[in-house]
């Protein structure tokens, strides 16, 4: 009885945990995507007249990189 018990720990345990890894990285993507965007529409050259007046100065000029 003790060891399914422990066992059913054991299993809410791992689930909370790949739950906690889901979201983290969700909001990480989150967080990113539109950099990544703005990156990528950059480099479409019928796009990129238009590209520098929509995308705001931080995501267009910044050169910084995440890890």
């Amino acid at each position: 009885m003790r060891q399914h018990m422990l066992n059913g720990w054991l299993v809410a345990a791992l689930v909370a945990l790949i739950c906690l890894l889901g979201i983290t990285a969700y909001m990480e993507v989150r967080k990113d995507l539109p950099r990544v965007a703005c990156m990528r529409d950059l480099k479409a050259v019928d796009k990129r007249a238009a590209q520098l007046e929509t995308c705001s100065t931080a995501c267009c000029n910044g050169t910084s990189a995440s890890a």
